[in-house]
């Protein structure tokens, strides 16, 4: 027997709404700073290997992997997500300068059993986006309880139907 999505949506229950709280995460950081770091090492490959002027860009990917890492990891900065929490079927985001936004997750968000890569996009503007980084584990300290974060996971999974990906 198989259950249509819009049907298991409405049936889940009205105390499975999503508050989460981010917390600081040395994982996560590391996690959202390891493309500029992999980055950093081919620009320095590349450098090495007889194209001298590719170490002038070493310098930005390595502004880019701290840049990330405080924002995801320490989440320090105006545009940090802080927290999500979903009210009548519209995820919203905290940010780090105090602001609450509806947000939307893009298509190039990644979800996971353990990772969630979130790109969110506010559905007032087109212009910004805003990388989030959420882990949940025993072995590794993650930056999230895992009872929101195996809701929101199944939020965002068979909320699809309802929600706008762009």
């Amino acid at each position: 027997m198989r259950i249509s999505r819009a049907l298991l949506i409405s049936s889940l229950p009205v105390s499975s709404q999503i508050e989460l709280t981010l917390s600081r995460c040395v994982a996560a950081g590391c996690l959202a700073a390891a493309p500029w770091l992999i980055a950093c090492i081919f620009v320095l490959i590349a450098g090495a290997s007889g194209k001298h002027w590719m170490y002038t860009l070493a310098p930005f990917t390595l502004a880019g992997a701290i840049f990330q890492y405080r924002l995801n990891g320490l989440l320090t900065g105006p545009s940090a997500v802080l927290g999500l929490y979903q009210d009548q079927n519209i995820l919203y985001a905290r940010l780090g300068n105090g602001q609450t936004m509806a947000v939307n997750a893009c298509r190039s968000s990644r979800i996971s059993s353990k990772v969630v890569l979130l790109k969110l996009q506010p559905t007032a503007s087109i212009l910004a986006s805003y990388p989030v980084v959420l882990l949940s584990g025993t072995r590794v300290a993650g930056n999230v309880s895992e009872d929101q974060f195996r809701r929101l996971r199944m939020w965002l999974r068979l909320g699809r139907a309802q929600q706008s990906f762009e």
